[in-house]
């Protein structure tokens, strides 16, 4: 798989022809695209020729800011198709007629006319890009997804002169959304299909545009970027355990509540909708899955944390937990203030790799050296405090040393044994609640690609 910038050129002369104003707006928005992505790769460009008709089918529900990733991403001119209401507006309308963009209504009274058109921008060697997001609810009003590509397709096929045929060309889309790892758009091309192949068969120039869309149906069949089956598989079971563990908290303190999570499945809708996204909008499944990944990962060190504070066989008796409070705050000052006395002499020790554990036990030599350096430590902070403070000072000063070196090791053993499990039970409620909020913004994430799903396709909420 070879990747380009859309800074590479796909053939000898792309801009041969291309108006001006289509090259100065392209210009603008690769800048503008840049500052929000960076990169966008093409990959596979070298199947796209430099010139000649080209038909490019994109797997993804259309849209204008889509529309305008690939209009910077190719370099030669390509001309958008979208529905009607995405090209209204001040911005959007001359904009999209500056870059070529042609509206359409599916359902409306320009379909014909805008296959006719269509079919003769690329009779005349235009590269059309139409995109194939998911049916609609209602059949009636809009054709197939790739029934609207294929028919422009063999619309374009009898106005070409000559065998040279027009090909169709499906095009995968990645669009990095919140929180993906990766902001990098892809464009993926796949190998191209035939159209006149289709046109050739005897019948109906209709038979010949469904045959032709359902052999883009199974070419269209798997989403270069989507997830596998084990994946998706994977996916829609830990969704599931989310949304059973987040309906059985809801339902917990309600009291005399029947309703139990054991039986929970996910509906066949929200199956769909996952399965539709890892097809035509693999990004917004990817970014379900980073949340869902997090959520899990949180949970996980969460229930370690708390499987840490239930095996110390302390922390059962209240009593061991009140005093373990009781020396860790009273206990600190005095910690400090050997630690203090302890520093240069700790740092000692390290410098001179004194400090280090192996595997095995500690040779005596070893013990003495540090036993040297301590008291060699005693004596000079002694001598110092005779020197400022006067020789009663420094007689009270020298029997603190061990004292506080002394509890200042005891509260090393305390604070690895006894303060992390006493801090993980008091932040035991607030990381609850962190796991509550992390599983509760998933699954609002969830329902607005299931709302968003619904309202492309048409079906009730």
């Amino acid at each position: 798989m070879s990747e380009t910038s859309p800074s590479e050129r796909l053939g000898a002369d792309p801009t041969g022809g291309m108006p001006a104003a289509y090259r100065l707006f392209r210009r603008l928005l690769r800048s503008w695209l840049g500052a929000f992505f960076g990169k966008i790769r093409l990959l596979r460009a070298e199947v796209l020729p430099g010139s000649g008709p080209a038909l490019l089918v994109i797997r993804h529900p259309p849209g204008f800011l889509d529309a305008l990733i690939l209009v910077a991403a190719f370099e030669r001119q390509v001309s958008c198709w979208l529905p009607g209401e995405l090209l209204r507006g001040p911005l959007r309308g001359p904009l999209g007629r500056a870059l070529g963009m042609f509206p359409y209504e599916a359902s409306g009274t320009n379909w014909l006319s805008a296959v006719a058109a269509g079919g003769e921008r690329l009779a005349k060697g235009a590269a059309v890009v139409i995109f194939s997001g998911p049916r609609t609810a209602n059949a009636a009003d809009s054709p197939r997804p790739t029934l609207a590509a294929a028919t422009l397709a063999i619309e374009a096929e009898s106005r070409l002169p000559g065998p040279s045929g027009l090909a169709l060309y499906p095009v995968d889309l990645f669009l990095p959304v919140a929180p993906a790892l990766s902001g990098e758009p892809l464009i993926y091309l796949d190998a191209p299909v035939s159209a006149r192949d289709y046109f050739l068969r005897d019948g109906k120039p209709a038979d010949r545009a469904l045959a032709l869309a359902t052999a883009l149906d199974q070419t269209c069949r798997e989403n270069a970027f989507g997830l596998s089956r084990e994946e998706l598989r994977r996916f829609l079971s830990d969704l599931e355990e989310v949304v059973r563990r987040d309906l059985g908290e809801d339902w917990e303190p309600r009291p005399n509540w029947k309703q139990t999570t054991e039986d929970f499945q996910l509906s066949r809708f929200a199956v769909a909708l996952v399965e539709q996204l890892n097809g035509f909008n693999p990004g917004r499944l990817v970014a379900l899955r980073e949340s869902l990944r997090r959520y899990r990962e949180a949970e996980r060190v969460c229930s370690l944390q708390q499987f840490e504070v239930e095996v110390a066989p302390w922390f059962k008796s209240p009593w061991r937990r009140i005093g373990g409070w009781i020396e860790t705050l009273v206990g600190a000052p005095i910690a400090a203030y050997g630690f203090l006395n302890h520093f240069l002499i700790l740092l000692v020790l390290f410098a001179a790799r004194l400090l280090r554990k192996g595997e095995d036990p500690t040779p005596a030599g070893r013990w003495l050296a540090r036993a040297l350096v301590v008291l060699a430590g005693y004596t000079v902070q002694t001598a110092l405090c005779h020197h400022f403070l006067g020789r009663a000072a420094a007689g009270y000063y020298l029997l603190s040393l061990p004292v506080s070196g002394a509890y200042l090791w005891r509260y090393g053993w305390l604070a690895r044994h006894r303060m992390r499990p006493l801090y993980l039970a008091a932040r035991s409620s607030r990381r609850r609640a962190k796991l509550r909020r992390m599983r509760k913004d998933f699954l609002s994430e969830f329902d607005t690609a299931r709302d968003a799903y619904a309202e492309l396709i048409g079906a009730p909420r």
